[in-house]
């Protein structure tokens, strides 16, 4: 096994097409635990991330025979994944729609919450939702969406639903941003004990991956132990000073982007 640097734009899926192994065999490697552990969704990886792959200077490529004098056609399908793509405006939903780059697709049409789910090819990096009804079109880019545990995951989640500009690119020194990010959020959200029930806000959307599940726990009965006290700032926002988020907020941000 050799190393393999992560760059935006991979997955799991798209990489293991790249280099001609088995994702699940891979992934599933000891020499990979690590990055499991780390990033739960596979499909979710961060520029920077080591995954171990097969060693390439070993790896027999694959030859196919031609027959001399006589027309050779070959056709090679590349591996599909499965794209979620969550429209959080409420006129997008039960809408026909057509992915620009997949136009053997037909019949596309969001659902009631507006969710479209479709597969695409993994050499596919970006997807173009038009709504020719509305005249409407969003661009997807398909593997670019860091882990929610980072903070640009953070960032992007909260750009994508409109809580910071288009235009504002990324810095991971400023906190101040994502902060004021979180607060408009958090303020446009319900906010129950149980954070399962979430409404989203008005912001302007944007297209997002999604790839959602809530999991409900259990009774506890551990002793409960007093709360560690917590700065005023990180009580309104949720964000540590660390770039990671409180659970409570992971949970409401991944339940309002999708994924």
């Amino acid at each position: 096994m050799e190393p393999y640097v992560i760059r935006q734009g991979d997955y799991l899926l798209q990489v293991a097409h790249t280099f001609g192994f088995d994702a699940d065999t891979v992934w599933n490697d000891d020499k990979n635990s690590d990055l499991a552990r780390l990033r739960p969704d596979h499909n979710i990886l961060r520029p920077g991330d080591i995954l171990y792959i097969p060693d390439q200077a070993y790896k027999t490529p694959d030859y196919q025979s031609l027959n001399t004098g006589a027309t050779n056609s070959f056709v090679a399908d590349a591996p599909t994944t499965t794209i979620n793509i969550q429209f959080s405006d409420a006129q997008l939903a039960s809408q026909a729609c057509i992915v620009v780059e997949l136009d053997h697709l037909t019949g596309l049409t969001t659902d009631g919450s507006g969710l479209l789910t479709f597969a695409a090819p993994v050499t596919l990096q970006i997807a173009t939702i038009t709504f020719s009804v509305l005249a409407l079109t969003y661009s997807c880019r398909i593997g670019f969406l860091d882990p929610i545990n980072t903070l640009s995951g953070i960032y992007q989640r909260l750009q994508n639903l409109g809580y910071i500009d288009d235009a504002i690119a990324f810095d991971a020194t400023n906190l101040t941003l994502v902060r004021g990010g979180l607060c408009a959020f958090k303020a446009n959200v319900s906010t129950p004990n149980a954070p399962d029930n979430v409404a989203t806000s008005d912001a302007p959307p944007d297209s997002a991956q999604a790839s959602a599940s809530d999991a409900s726990a259990g009774a506890d009965s551990t002793p409960k132990q007093d709360p560690t006290p917590v700065p005023d700032d990180e009580l309104k926002d949720g964000l540590k000073d660390d770039g990671t988020i409180d659970d409570e907020t992971s949970h409401l941000l991944l339940t309002a982007h999708g994924c």
